[in-house]
């Protein structure tokens, strides 16, 4: 089945689904036709008018985007799909489509956003029980052996070239078996569908190879967590960096910095897309270097938006609260979003964090400390939701709030060890 193509859609929690069918078959919509409950984990669903239970479960319709299409593991191709209802109307449902209409505002202004994601993850040695690969000659920053063993790092990155990826480098981060990729910076929507293919490639080829990965924000208590660091700039009609301005005492513009403001005011609300698990919140704390303080600064890694070093073409804000289970798309969506709410509002950008956020922040805010905390703040910030679909919002809340709920109903591994032996 290698001349078979994979026509693939993210869900809202940034998963994929999708179907193999023949090249001859490419362009036929209804051969996609798809329930739309395939939102959630596992099936999980909401009954929400127009989406499910009540209205029968209706299809949506996958329709290829032909300019996505490229080559995929074992000679096969894949391709990425917009969803619509069976009416021809746009599903608001699609975290592509989202990203797409906070671009297309930007575009109203002479603007396009281009982005680049940092995607860390852990290479592990089993999956059950979750065990991280052992590598005995890791440094930070290692590459080879110094950041995997097995060799299957320079795989993944071998077929991420060949599947059009762009993969930039990859290298081990401060943990053994932790390793980081950073992926080439492109318009936005292009962005986003690279770092989720590449998360499918990972897993794909690590399984291939008798290994495995995940990308969950903490995995294990005696490690860091794993970031998803998303670079932004915009740039105008002749591909102009925006955010750069050499006349500035720090090199960025006015622009950028009314961008920035924009991305701090709605810092707690974005929690919900940037860390939207409940193991999430083991990561986005003091120390972790993980954006939890409502801060910027220049090349300063312990703020949630560093401004790193390099100027002019390079310029570019690096936002580092999100982890390796956030969607690309919806992430790349509500950043886009909150900078854009920034510059139309002319917002103020307070001064940079010097030094050690974490010992001497100069600001009280900071985010949730819980997932149920995170959609709280979603829910209260009318600012920011204007600039997103409304039903996406409602069902993305829906399911995290019954993700949050079957959390608060389990009973951890730890929970019967704490308490059966003594109690």
């Amino acid at each position: 089945m290698a001349d078979q193509i994979d026509v693939i859609f993210p869900d809202l929690l940034g998963l994929t689904h999708g179907k193999t069918v023949p090249p001859g078959r490419l362009d036929h919509p209804t051969h996609y036709a798809i329930t739309v409950m395939v939102q959630g984990l596992d099936l999980e669903f909401l009954d929400v008018p127009t989406y499910s239970t009540s209205s029968g479960f209706p299809d949506m319709e996958a329709r290829v985007d032909l300019e996505t299409l490229r080559p995929w593991i074992g000679g096969r191709r894949t391709a990425m799909a917009s969803l619509y209802r069976t009416n021809g109307e746009p599903l608001p449902l699609d975290s592509r489509r989202q990203l797409q209409l906070i671009c297309d505002r930007w575009a109203a202004r002479g603007l396009t956003p281009i982005a680049g994601f940092e995607m860390e993850f852990f290479l592990l040695a089993s999956r059950q029980p979750l065990a991280k690969l052992p590598v005995p000659d890791h440094r930070v920053y290692g590459i080879g052996a110094g950041a995997d063993p097995s060799g299957t790092l320079e795989v993944i990155a071998e077929l991420a070239e060949l599947a059009g990826l762009q993969v930039e480098g990859v290298n081990a981060e401060f943990t053994p078996s932790q390793v980081e990729a950073a992926l080439h910076y492109q318009p936005a929507g292009a962005a986003a569908d690279a770092a989720l293919l590449f998360r499918e490639l990972v897993h794909g080829v690590a399984r291939e190879r008798g290994v495995d990965a995940t990308f969950m924000a903490r995995p294990f208590a005696d490690a860091v967590g794993s970031g998803l660091h998303l670079n932004m700039s915009l740039a105008n009609s002749a591909g102009d960096n925006m955010f750069a301005d050499v006349s500035d005492a720090d090199g960025i513009s006015e622009l950028a910095r009314q961008f920035i403001a924009g991305l701090l005011h709605h810092h707690e609300a974005l929690t919900a897309f940037a860390a939207p698990t409940v193991n999430s919140y083991k990561r986005l704390t003091p120390g972790m270097l993980s954006g939890y303080w409502a801060n910027w600064g220049l090349d300063n890694r312990i703020c949630t938006v560093r401004v790193p070093g390099q100027r002019g073409a390079t310029t570019r804000l690096e936002h580092r609260m999100a982890d390796g289970t956030a969607s690309p798309h919806l992430l790349s969506a509500a950043l886009f979003a909150a900078g854009l709410h920034g510059v139309e509002e002319g917002m103020q950008l307070a001064i940079p964090q010097q030094g050690d956020a974490d010992s001497e922040p100069n600001t009280d805010r900071h985010t949730p400390h819980t997932l149920s905390g995170a959609l709280d703040a979603l829910e209260a910030d009318t600012a920011l939701r204007a600039y997103l679909e409304p039903d996406l919002v409602e069902v993305y809340v829906g399911l995290k709030r019954d993700e949050w709920k079957r959390w608060e109903q389990a009973v951890t591994d730890w929970e019967q060890a704490e308490y059966s032996r003594v109690y």
